[in-house]
């Protein structure tokens, strides 16, 4: 099976999509030179990206998120500034064409922002996750440490009852014994 591929002034090439989403993207970039640390893209002529720079899968066949025989654009996803706090958002996602269509760039622009919109929101929930376990072993060691200081400041008068449902009266826990695997280790401890 092949698609088409549109880029630049009118020009385009057929690729062949039984081959896995890695190596679709590598020979795009190739036949384009591209550098190979660009993120690009393909979209449909509706504007509609396949994200496929974005699969958890990049081994998976081109097959699964492409149609035979339809043309696609190849679109470069801008990000922020490597080395800066905003080096994972997306800026913009352009097609590579001399004269895009603007309904094109609109839908590739509304799309960009859902992406930035969903990763802001993604980040924001995985905050309040870190947020709630720290909240949650500060609050557990702060009840151990009041736990542990009321047990200090028990009288000897008292009888107040520990975790375990001794008093303080009743001398100190048992020692456990050993675990003896089998009778020749018992007899041994025990000559």
């Amino acid at each position: 099976m092949f698609i088409y591929i549109k880029h630049g002034d009118n020009q385009e090439f057929l690729v062949n999509t039984n081959c896995s989403v890695l190596l679709l993207l590598h020979y795009i970039r190739k036949k384009m030179g591209l550098r190979k640390t660009s993120t690009i893209d393909l979209c449909d002529e509706t504007g509609t990206m396949k994200l496929l720079f974005l699969s958890k899968t990049p081994g998976d066949y081109a097959t699964k998120f492409l149609t035979a025989r339809n043309t696609y654009y190849v679109c470069k996803v801008e990000r922020g500034a490597p080395g800066t706090r905003i080096e994972n958002s997306y800026k913009a996602v352009v097609p590579l064409l001399k004269n895009p269509d603007p309904e094109l760039v609109e839908s590739l622009r509304t799309q960009c922002d859902f992406l930035e919109r969903s990763r802001i929101k993604m980040l924001r929930t995985l905050e309040a996750k870190r947020l709630a376990a720290m909240e949650s072993s500060l609050n557990l060691t702060a009840r151990a440490s009041k736990s542990s200081g009321t047990q200090q400041i028990s009288g000897p008068s008292s009888q107040q009852k520990s975790k375990s449902g001794r008093s303080d009266e009743d001398g100190p826990p048992p020692t456990r014994r050993p675990f003896y695997k089998t009778r020749a280790d018992f007899l041994k401890r025990h000559r």
